[in-house]
């Protein structure tokens, strides 16, 4: 397999060279800021390719004039096309590369030329022609980016490069990169029998002999979006909008039951949600990875469909629509953290389980473990994880931070904090800081949890010197 994938890439790299002349560096920053997306695609099965156009509203978010679009593209994906809102074509160069900082992961780095400098504060639409075979990209160590086109199921994503977006390869780059929440529209033609789900309101379907076309829609501003195909059926009710395979019909009530009661006690903790939710719950395959939004939707793997046991996931994604945006570039994702612990309260609160004692020693085992000298978590602090690419670490070492915090505020202390919080910055979007000094002003027990947890890795040092979690807890409740 592997063998077949390169000679592809080498053939695609050959029609790139001949399709794309003039083909130049790439550049070293995107100021660029995507402001609506749209796409028109087509979805063909025999050929396992996904291609048609993306149109891109961009926006210099610099103080510099901007001649440069650079994009990204899954590897075995062309640009055969690139106009300007008015019909004109624009100059492109295309290349097949790998990023500067990974190198297993392959693209198609695209740099399109605007047709005039763009000034700062101006914004530009494109509209880019392409097609291509879809492929995941496990073997960069993404395991769940198994994406490609099958009948049983189909998904459309940025992960897997899947339709032309900002960036160039380059994570150190990317990650300056400002994602501001972006309106889309989106068309997608398929087999007739097929349902595509995604997030926004459905926009009807149109029926032309053997092929259905699909149209959906945001009301307010996505942070990214997930298209998912799939002999599915729906559930409707209040609480969302639930796509499932035709196998989990049993398990998709049990979600929505589950949606409905996290819902409403997540409003009972933390307050009511910045707008009403509309959620599209999409049931994915297992390894394909969860991921949630009160405006894009939420991506559920199939376990949560399956076993009460392994709702956790779907709590997890639900509290994420409690959170507020994110205004640190690069983030180190405490929001992440967050959503574990309130995963397992919820999953206390809601389904009786009763498993934190030994969760929370696997948790505090298996840090220790992937934490141990040389790596870098051992004496990383947490607010340094997102420079440092440990964002995989936030999870774990975030819940054992808000487990300290919510065992030594109490649970109604803890959720008034949180709740204020979210309430005052849902709007505007909050920092580290911010979350620190709401529960500093609270208690200021918290200090020394932040001290430890965030601002050093003390943690680390205490509980390799054989100090427990609970004897931590103990000692952060002293004055």
């Amino acid at each position: 397999m592997t063998r077949k994938i390169r000679g592809v890439s080498v053939l695609v790299a050959t029609v790139l060279a001949a399709a794309a002349p003039g083909r130049g560096p790439i550049p070293d920053d995107v100021p660029l800021v995507l402001t609506r997306l749209g796409l028109e695609l087509q979805v063909d099965y025999g050929q396992a390719t996904v291609g048609g156009t993306a149109t891109l509203q961009l926006r210099n978010g610099s103080d510099r004039p901007v001649t440069q679009i650079p994009l990204l593209l899954n590897r075995l994906m062309t640009v055969s096309r690139v106009r300007a809102a008015s019909g004109a074509d624009l100059p492109f160069g295309q290349q097949i590369v790998v990023f500067q900082d990974d190198s297993v992961r392959q693209v198609n780095a695209v740099v399109v030329t605007s047709p005039r400098p763009i000034p700062p504060g101006d914004s530009l639409a494109i509209v880019v022609h392409y097609r291509g075979i879809l492929v995941g990209y496990t073997e960069t160590g993404s395991l769940y980016i198994q994406d490609h086109v099958s009948r049983d199921f189909t998904i459309i994503r940025e992960d897997a490069y899947a339709f032309p977006m900002l960036g160039v390869p380059s994570w150190r780059v990317n990650r300056t990169i400002i994602r501001d929440p972006f309106a889309f529209a989106a068309r997608v033609t398929v087999p007739s029998g097929l349902v595509v789900a995604m997030g926004g309101v459905p926009g009807g379907r149109v029926q032309a002999d053997s092929l259905t076309t699909w149209s959906y829609r945001s009301t307010d501003p996505v942070p990214f979006l997930n298209i998912t195909i799939a002999p599915y059926r729906v559930i409707e009710s209040p609480a969302a909008r639930i796509h499932y395979f035709p196998a989990d019909s049993a398990g998709a009530q049990m979600v929505e039951r589950a949606v409905s009661g996290a819902l409403e006690r997540y409003a009972q903790w933390f307050g009511p949600l910045g707008r009403a939710p509309q959620l599209a719950v999409m049931e994915i395959p297992e390894g394909f990875g969860s991921q949630a939004s009160l405006t894009a939707g939420i991506l559920q793997t199939a376990d949560a469909f399956r076993d009460r046991a392994e709702l956790q996931q779907l709590y997890h994604e639900i509290s994420h629509l409690w959170n507020v945006p994110d205004l640190e570039r690069p983030s180190p994702r405490w929001n992440e953290g967050l959503a574990t612990f309130l995963q397992w309260r919820m999953a206390a609160d809601l389904d009786g389980w009763a498993e934190w004692e030994p969760q929370l020693g696997r948790s505090v085992q298996s840090l220790l473990r992937r934490c141990a000298p040389p790596q870098p978590c051992s004496d990383t602090p947490f607010a340094g994880y997102g420079k440092a690419g440990l964002t995989g670490r936030s999870y774990v070492v975030g819940m054992l931070m808000f487990h300290a915090l919510h065992q030594v505020l109490g649970a109604d202390a803890f959720d008034r904090v949180y709740r204020d919080f979210y309430q005052r910055y849902w709007r505007t979007g909050a920092t580290s800081a911010d979350l620190v000094a709401a529960f500093r002003a609270a208690n200021p027990a918290s200090d020394r949890i932040f001290a430890d947890w965030f601002f050093t890795a003390r943690w680390y040092t205490r509980l390799a010197a054989g100090e427990s979690l609970r004897q931590m807890v103990e000692a952060y409740k002293r004055p």
